[in-house]
């Protein structure tokens, strides 16, 4: 589903991503741990190109771009290949990003109404499924301000479901939560797992990437330091930097 091959990215003289190669299959959920400023988040932004990368190549579910940020400029095939890889991957971030002056119901529907013209009924019976997967059929016609944090990210997480991806990518989702609301979003996560979604989660939350991950990346210093299955990983990594940061954060 996801292959990536020598991936470098920098911003300036800075060199975020020193060739990252990955490949993930299908229903898989992929971990992505490491120090702050490492690259994991540049990595996931680049796989939905929030971020141009500078070389490599990012394949997913068939749809290939290459060195996306040549000249700044697209071909019109290249262009077509963004938008149809930005249809099919699911992004929730840490500071959730709803639209303010919309309610709970207009934020989940926004998208397939405009962009993959759904119809207004046939949007709302999704996103009522949606709300009901996630816990919130009672907060459809609340705004944003008047939900808690983890009720933002779990309608973030539905809004995101509702453009039907193919892969979700979650960027530190409970970073921003206050440690009491951080089970009901991984709940959420842990049950688009058991459900055979492809997913990559960037996260600081060990236990979670322990218990619910078919494989774990530890990033260090723009590259993939070490990765494997989770009881590899946290128990007996063969890096030690991933042993020491391991030590600190478990």
């Amino acid at each position: 589903m996801i292959r990536v091959e020598d991936l470098r990215k920098s911003f300036g003289q800075n060199e975020i991503l020193k060739g990252v190669n990955w490949e993930q299959k299908k229903g898989e959920l992929t971990v992505v741990i490491g120090p702050s400023g490492c690259g994991k988040s540049t990595f996931l932004r680049c796989l939905n190109q929030l971020e141009t990368f500078d070389s490599g190549k990012i394949i997913i579910d068939g749809i290939t771009l290459e060195n996306s940020s040549k000249n700044n400029k697209n071909t019109k095939q290249e262009t077509k290949n963004i938008l149809e890889l930005r249809r099919n991957i699911g992004m929730v971030f840490q500071s959730f990003n709803l639209f303010p002056h919309m309610n709970v119901l207009k934020n989940i529907t926004e998208a397939p109404t405009s962009l993959k013209k759904m119809q207004k009924d046939e949007a709302e019976y999704i996103a009522y499924e949606l709300l009901k997967k996630v816990g919130l059929t009672d907060r459809a016609k609340h705004y944003p301000y008047q939900l808690s944090g983890g009720q933002k990210q779990r309608v973030a997480i539905a809004r995101a479901l509702a453009m039907r991806p193919k892969v979700m990518l979650f960027d530190e989702p409970t970073s921003a939560l206050d440690p009491q609301l951080v089970d009901e979003v991984l709940s959420v996560m842990r049950e688009l797992a058991s459900e055979g979604m492809t997913m990559m989660v960037v996260t600081h939350e060990m236990k979670f990437a322990r218990e619910v991950s078919d494989k774990v990346i530890f990033f260090h210093n723009g590259r993939i330091e070490e990765s494997g299955h989770p009881e590899k990983i946290f128990t007996n990594p063969d890096s030690q930097i991933a042993r020491e940061f391991l030590k600190i954060s478990c």
